[in-house]
């Protein structure tokens, strides 16, 4: 039995904070064991851009980093955001 629309979009949601977890845990790891913040973020940032370009292309990935300024004032990537 196929799963529904909304049940496949609360597992994309769970493996996401699975995956967030994951990479807090190396990213602590990585801190706790003297690693540049600096040189970890821009490691992150070329592991994660890569590996978007390869699964869909340069095109893609461009337009979407295009609204990542907007995105980044609104506040999508503060922790501390609040959420009204």
């Amino acid at each position: 039995m196929p799963f529904s629309k909304e049940h496949e979009a609360l597992e994309i949601d769970r493996q996401k904070q699975q995956a967030l977890s994951i990479l807090g845990d190396v990213w602590d790891q990585a801190s706790d064991d003297g690693m540049n913040i600096d040189c970890l973020s821009h490691a992150a940032l070329f592991q994660a851009l890569s590996s978007l370009v390869l699964a869909y292309g340069e095109e893609s990935v461009a337009k979407f980093c295009n609204d990542l300024p907007n995105r980044i004032m609104c506040g999508d990537y503060s922790l501390e955001r609040k959420l009204q």
